[in-house]
């Protein structure tokens, strides 16, 4: 039986032991940050925003481009000779010759056009620039979206770190139940040899230790899922099993008025919010700008050339600069431009009620999580001074158990008592430094340098 313990003792450590390092939060953080794949992806989506947010993709620059067409045709011509041609029929004596309808059938025309153009809109009610600033804004957001993205991937890696470590810390504490389970059984299993325990305190002896030996087994399991779980949220394909560092820098409590206002003025989220705010407003400009009249000039520098079998003209070329301003005043769209800047403008009202709401809620977050962390700091106070009392408890069952003055029933008990206070104990500092950790992403400095 001694052997099957000590093997089950080793076979978890032995895991642990193929890596020497040891991971700890930070660095579990820092991976994250480079490897995990939503993060990667805001990171990309950023990139694509500031690229797009360009002077030229809000239509501010002149478009410049070379064009060229070649055009076929075949029909059927009919021409009436007009004033000019008369002239040229007039005869010496004043009289002219009044030709008829002249007639073509299956007429042949080639023609060829190629030259440098440029556009450029004088006005459209600035809706050039406000499309700039909108392109502006959607990269701050895709920063923010970046930033948000950051800061939900530290939460889950803080949150899944803690789950790892809370079953590795129940482990050792399982391994520690027992050997001690252990001990107790061979104890009475001795005194089962000379008479001075009852075959009952032996199987209650052996049940104890088989109901340790599972639960052992049980947090193994669940620990491994865990670690792999937290190297899914990291990024990571590697599997090795690494010990976590299970000691986490303590930290006073920060002040309840500087991290609300920090909250107020670096919260993510109510940044996003703010941004959306600015984006319906540019959006109920460019609406408005709908109704103002749009002036574009154009200029052109190329090369015309027609031929046709037969007709008025059988060969005509040109080549030159042609140029023009055009002039559109928008008078009846259908009230199109009208319901465009009323939904707008009902869309900028509803963010601004999402704005309220955001703040509203974050602020109901902020306090119920200083006070579980207030909650916390004097659990974690009350836990370590109860820990000596159990720790004395157990101390004092194991010695009267040794001297056969109780029961191995009652140093069961005593064994249970302890082993719960010191899983309180680490729970309650796992829990702590999560509300710690929940409290700056609140407060908007979870990025921020120490």
């Amino acid at each position: 039986m001694k052997l099957i313990i000590m093997a089950m003792l080793l076979l978890f450590a032995t895991d642990l032991a193929k890596a020497q390092d040891t991971l700890n939060l930070s660095q579990a953080i820092e991976a994250a940050l480079e490897n995990n794949h939503q993060v990667k992806i805001s990171r990309i989506e950023q990139d694509k925003m500031e690229n797009t947010a360009t002077r030229g993709n809000a239509g501010l620059l002149p478009t410049l481009s070379i064009n060229s067409d070649l055009t076929g045709s075949y029909s059927d011509l009919e021409l009436t000779p007009g004033s000019f041609f008369q002239n040229l029929l007039r005869q010496e004596d004043g009289q002219s010759l009044s030709p008829g309808t002249i007639l073509y059938d299956g007429v042949t025309a080639t023609g060829f056009n190629a030259g440098i153009g440029a556009q450029f809109v004088i006005f459209d009610g600035m809706k050039g620039r406000l499309r700039y600033q909108m392109l502006q804004a959607g990269s701050v957001m895709a920063n923010l979206q970046y930033q948000s993205e950051m800061e939900n991937s530290i939460l889950l890696i803080t949150r899944s770190y803690i789950r790892a470590v809370s079953l590795q810390m129940a482990i050792t504490l399982k391994e520690l139940a027992l050997v001690q389970s252990h001990d107790r059984y061979r104890i009475i299993e001795m005194r089962r040899e000379y008479g001075q325990a009852n075959e009952q305190q032996l199987l209650q002896a052996l049940v104890d230790l088989k109901s340790d030996s599972t639960e052992y087994r049980d947090l193994i399991v669940k620990y491994e899922n865990a670690y792999r779980d937290l190297h899914t949220a990291i990024g990571w394909d590697n599997r090795e099993l690494f010990p976590l560092d299970e000691e986490f820098h303590q930290t006073e409590l920060p002040v309840y008025d500087e991290m609300l206002n920090s909250m107020l003025e670096n919260n993510t989220a109510l940044h996003v919010r703010e941004r959306r705010i600015e984006q319906a407003q540019l959006d109920h400009k460019i609406t408005r700008s709908n109704f103002m009249p749009t002036l574009t000039a154009t200029a052109q520098y190329g090369y015309n050339y027609l031929t046709s079998s037969d007709g008025q003209f059988e060969t005509q070329e040109q080549l030159g600069v042609m140029g023009g301003i055009s002039l559109k005043i928008p008078l009846f769209t259908g009230g199109k431009n009208r319901t465009a800047s009323q939904n707008t403008k009902a869309s900028l009202r509803q963010e601004q009620i999402r704005y309220e709401e955001s703040e509203q809620q974050l602020r109901t977050q902020f306090d119920n999580t200083w006070q579980e962390l207030l909650y916390l700091d004097n659990r974690l106070h009350t836990e370590k001074q109860n820990l000596h009392v159990y720790e004395r408890n157990f101390e004092r069952a194991r010695d009267s158990f040794e001297r056969g003055l109780i029961t191995g029933v009652d140093l069961r008990t005593a064994q249970i008592s302890l082993q719960d206070a010191r899983l309180r104990l680490s729970d309650t500092e796992l829990q702590m430094k999560l509300a710690e950790t929940n409290l700056f992403y609140l407060s908007g400095v979870l990025l921020m340098p120490d």
